[in-house]
């Protein structure tokens, strides 16, 4: 899913680098699960091996405890084109309220 050289960009945390450096940021705590997430593109542009697109996203994840919290917030994704696959190269979100 992630270029090789791929970053994300957490909201109050530094870049992160590399898809397994990725990839070790996004597995859940023991317990934890997000069984709903939603994005709604508002924008998308593809231009050449280059493409990006704007929008909002929503979900559901649930606590180790049982509780269901609710997020929801906006986010960029830049897209590149890596072996005739189109994967994320930089993505950046963060909440809102």
């Amino acid at each position: 899913m992630y270029c090789k050289d791929g970053m994300i960009l957490p909201p109050g945390a530094d870049i992160i680098k590399g898809r397994e450096a990725i990839k070790q940021r996004w597995i859940l705590p023991e317990g934890v699960s997000v069984p709903y997430h939603k994005i709604t593109p508002t924008e998308i542009s593809v231009k050449d091996n280059w493409a990006y697109d704007v929008g909002y996203y929503e979900g559901t994840s649930i606590k180790r405890n049982g509780d269901k919290v609710k997020f929801k917030g906006k986010y960029v994704i830049v897209w590149k084109k890596e072996d005739d696959d189109w994967k994320i190269y930089a993505d950046a979100w963060n909440g809102i309220n």
